[in-house]
C-alpha cells in the first residue's frame, strides 16, 4: 500500500513539474508583444514576493506538521491509512504551494512584467518542486519497533 501511494505520488509531482514548463511554454506563445504595465501599481511585485516568502513559510510548516509525523508512523506502521492520508495531503500541499509561486510569474508576465522580474517567481516555484520532490518512507523491519 505504501509502495503504490509513492508511485501515485511521483505521478502527480512529474505532472506539477510538466506543468511548470507548460507555463513558461505558454509565456512565450501567448505574449508575442510587449504589454504596457501603466495600469498596474509597481508595488504589485514587491507585495507577490511577501506572499510567495509567507506561503513558503506556511508550506514549510505544514510539511513539518504533515509529512514529519505521518513519516514517524508509517515508519513503524506502513498500513496505517491515517497516516498515509496525512502523508499525501502534506505532499499534495507542497505541490499547490510551489505551483501558486509559478503561476504568479505567469500573472506578472501576463501583466507586461519583464522576465527580470517573473524570472525569480518561475525559478522559486521549479526549485521548491525539485526540493519538495515526494521522498520514500521505509518501513522499519517487522522485529524492530
Amino acid at each position: 500500500m505504501l509502495e503504490q501511494a509513492f508511485r501515485q505520488l511521483r505521478i502527480i509531482h512529474a505532472a506539477f513539474v510538466v506543468t511548470w514548463f507548460l507555463f513558461v511554454f505558454l509565456v512565450f506563445r501567448i505574449i508575442q508583444a510587449p504589454i504596457s504595465t501603466n495600469n498596474v501599481p509597481t508595488i504589485f511585485p514587491i507585495v507577490l514576493g511577501f506572499v510567495c516568502v509567507s506561503e513558503v513559510i506556511v508550506a514549510m510548516l505544514l510539511r513539518t506538521r504533515f509529512i514529519d509525523a505521518a513519516k514517524t508512523v508509517l515508519q513503524r506502521e506502513s498500513e496505517n491509512k491515517g497516516a498515509l492520508a496525512k502523508w499525501r495531503v502534506g505532499n499534495l500541499l507542497s505541490f499547490c504551494i510551489a505551483e501558486t509561486i509559478t503561476l504568479f510569474g505567469f500573472l506578472l508576465k501576463l501583466l507586461g512584467f519583464g522576465w527580470n522580474t517573473a524570472a525569480a517567481f518561475f525559478a522559486c516555484g521549479l526549485v521548491l518542486l525539485l526540493l519538495w520532490a515526494p521522498q520514500k518512507v521505509q518501513a522499519m523491519p517487522r522485529g524492530v519497533r
